[in-house]
């Protein structure tokens, strides 16, 4: 059930601008779908999921929210079977981030470590990428889609997200990325089991990016994954449906934007099937 007004205006992030930090959302290429598979709500036919990458420019800082994935999808060695039966991935020429940016980002915040947020990485070796305690205990000692290859590209910094090790940020336990309150790594357990999720207060407002626990706005519309896809992908759903219900209400915040992770609407400059 939603939370009233006033106790969702309470957990607001301020609106006020910071015209130190902006922040943009590009899509790395698509992963090709049926609508069906997404949202159980009834309608079917062809959908273009975007990888999403959120650019934050923190003054001189160039931070990076997932990685999508990059040239080793195009080249077609990663990820590998049977990852490449779950949809068809594409990342069109000039799509990858490594392609996008004019330099290598300083830091990455990853929402969590599914195949599709993480491939982007191989292109930034070296690269200091921060990741929770729990979704590193998960898959940084080697799971499907995270190739001891992967383990080894860029330098891992798993961060403790639990509460009590951390400050309270619109409810949540948060680590301050920069110490200026201007950056939180947020805890967003349930598509993974250290799902994170990162909020901004930027130029034009604040932003927050949810990963995965929502792939599309119809996720906090109400509707939900099909239960099957939700029995596969989503680590405790219980949790998921808690953070859906959280970013959900929040969007009643004043000028903040919530990202669902593959949002349609948000591809920009590259070309997508429409929503059904």
């Amino acid at each position: 059930m939603p939370l009233p007004l006033l106790p969702v205006l309470a957990l607001c992030p301020s609106p006020a601008p910071n015209p130190a930090v902006q922040v943009e959302v590009l899509s790395a290429g698509f992963v090709h779908d049926d609508w069906k598979r997404v949202v159980d709500d009834g309608s079917a036919g062809p959908v273009s999921l975007p990888l999403l990458v959120g650019v934050i420019h923190h003054g001189d800082d160039l931070v990076l929210v997932d990685a999508g994935l990059g040239l080793t999808t195009r080249d077609g060695s990663y990820p590998g079977f049977p990852l490449t039966a779950l949809g068809d991935m594409e990342v069109p020429p000039g799509a990858a981030m490594v392609e996008r940016l004019d330099r290598a980002p300083d830091l990455v915040l990853m929402t969590h470590l599914h195949y599709d947020h993480v491939g982007g990485l191989y292109d930034f070796p070296g690269i200091e990428v921060w990741t929770t305690r729990e979704d590193w205990r998960t898959y940084g000692g080697g799971a499907l889609g995270f190739p001891r290859s992967l383990k080894q590209a860029v330098n891992w910094v798993p961060q403790d997200l639990r509460a009590g090790a951390a400050s309270q940020v619109l409810g949540r336990p948060a680590l301050d990325v920069f110490g200026d309150q201007s950056v939180w790594y947020l805890s967003l357990p349930g598509h993974t089991p250290g799902a994170a999720a990162v909020l901004v207060r930027a130029e034009d407002g604040p932003w927050l990016f949810i990963g995965d626990t929502a792939w599309v706005d119809r996720h906090l519309e109400g509707a939900r994954r099909p239960a099957v896809v939700r029995a596969l992908i989503d680590a405790d759903p219980r949790q998921v449906a808690e953070g859906l219900a959280w970013a959900a209400d929040l969007r009643a915040c004043p000028g903040l934007r919530v990202v669902a992770g593959h949002e349609p609407s948000l591809a920009e400059g590259l070309p997508s099937s429409p929503q059904p």
